[in-house]
């Protein structure tokens, strides 16, 4: 009896380290994976304007991510329109397939639904003797859009490469640049995204 009783134990002992043992992996893993990260969009300096994003992930397939955009802070190649004023992106993002291995809960293919709102003032491009307006345009325009795209996470450096679209209403401008969409066509509502950010995950 006392052989059971001793046979039942160590059975016992054997499958709670089977089934702690998974736990304490994902434990590990949870607190080894990184969760947040900073990113800038380059090609926006060349635009006029200067974004900063910041990401954290909830679960290995969620996240969620903030821009904030300085208009004004870059060098406006595009249009040398010298625009001021600011952008705002709101974003959720969901990931379809999380980078393998799991090092980080920020990686892999994802879709996301992004809210843009741009505000800011701009000039023209004058031709030569061509007299500045007195007043700057205004642009306030808002944009909804279904964005899909690929976050790698290679230690600590992140490269993310998106693209999308929607729709968008507002005041539009002479320039069909918003800081981080466009209309196609210039005067539809129609709303096209693209790009790529940097950055640092931790």
């Amino acid at each position: 009896m006392r052989l059971k009783y001793r046979f039942l134990s160590f059975i016992c002992c054997i499958s709670a380290l089977l089934f702690a043992t998974p736990s304490v992996a994902q434990e590990v893993r949870d607190n080894t994976a990184r969760k947040n990260d900073f990113k800038i969009t380059l090609l926006s300096l060349g635009s006029g304007s200067s974004r900063f994003t910041y990401e954290r992930a909830f679960s290995p397939r969620n996240s969620a991510e903030a821009t904030i955009g300085i208009i004004g802070m870059g060098w406006d190649w595009m249009n040398n329109s010298d625009p001021k004023g600011v952008l705002v992106k709101l974003a959720y993002k969901w990931r379809l397939i999380p980078q393998s291995p799991i090092s980080s809960w920020l990686a892999g293919f994802y879709v996301k639904p992004e809210f843009v709102l741009a505000a800011f003032k701009y000039g023209h491009e004058l031709n030569p003797g061509e007299e500045p307006p007195k007043c700057p345009e205004r642009t306030n325009q808002v944009a909804l859009l279904a964005e899909c795209g690929y976050q790698l996470v290679l230690n600590w450096f992140v490269f993310d490469i998106y693209s999308g679209f929607g729709p968008s209403f507002g005041t539009g401008n002479d320039n069909n640049y918003f800081h981080s969409f466009m209309l196609f066509p210039k005067d539809s509502w129609l709303a096209f995204t693209a790009g790529f950010r940097l950055g640092i995950a931790f």
